[in-house]
């Protein structure tokens, strides 16, 4: 048997000690009908409120467990509201029926009173019914409590796991960037073959000298420089001696 269970049952045989023997003690004038039916009912209901309060605490720290080994937030946060909705649903319903339960009490004590039914036998019984309900309150908020410290430590945790986890993956990022621009400072095979073809004179002046430009310009030098003048034939001497012989 649980701890729960056991408190429970301790509360409900101590109660019905209680009650027994308070009646026991006022023989002479017996606790009305009504207003005993009326204690039974609230003592009844106050039990079911801490078993059914119990019960879901005990939902929420088994919940808690089988999350111990998830990162996952938002499943945390969806299963762990839903039980403490069902929880608070549950005590809200219980509490109602609880308050009803006092006023009818109320109504039937001062019914009894009017007609002279009650010889100071009913506030025994009922203080100890008080006494009893405390109890099973006491460990009800127990219960809570235990339940609430196990789902705030499971949300720290996942918390925790999630934040690692982001400062793991920006850490990976940076690394990666830092080797990216390492290798964009390194010069590639292509750019350092043209940095020594610019840094060799002779590679230079021989690129210059094959560009077609420059062929282009050469012709055109050429054909723009005129011929030299033809130097004229000088007169044959025998050809004159003859001439002037024959005239």
């Amino acid at each position: 048997m649980s701890v729960f269970g056991k408190t429970t049952a301790a509360a409900a045989l101590a109660s019905a000690a209680l009650i027994t023997g308070s009646a026991a003690a006022s023989t002479a004038a017996p606790v009305p009908a009504a207003v005993q039916a009326d204690i039974t009912k609230t003592q009844t209901d106050v039990q079911s409120l801490h078993d059914t309060i119990v019960a879901d605490a005990s939902k929420i720290q088994t919940d808690v467990q089988a999350l111990a080994s998830t990162t996952d937030r938002a499943t945390i946060a969806t299963t762990l509201n839903g039980d403490w909705k069902q929880l608070t649903s549950d005590r809200q319903t219980a509490n109602d029926t609880i308050k009803s339960d006092w006023q009818q009490l109320d109504g039937d004590w001062k019914a009894a009173h009017a007609a002279k039914e009650t010889d100071g036998q009913i506030a025994p019984v009922v203080k100890a019914m008080v006494s009893a309900n405390q109890a099973l309150r006491t460990d009800l908020r127990q219960a809570v409590q235990s339940a609430e410290q196990a789902a705030q430590a499971l949300r720290e945790s996942a918390k925790a796991a999630a934040q690692q986890a982001k400062a793991a993956s920006q850490s990976t990022v940076g690394g990666s960037r830092h080797s990216g621009s390492a290798a964009s400072l390194q010069p590639s095979s292509n750019n350092a073959g043209a940095a020594a073809s610019a840094s060799s004179p002779a590679a230079a002046a021989s690129g210059a000298s094959t560009k077609p430009g420059a062929q282009s310009q050469g012709h055109r030098h050429l054909r723009s420089t005129p011929s030299a003048p033809s130097t004229p034939a000088a007169p044959a001497t025998g050809a004159s001696s003859s001439a002037s012989n024959s005239g």
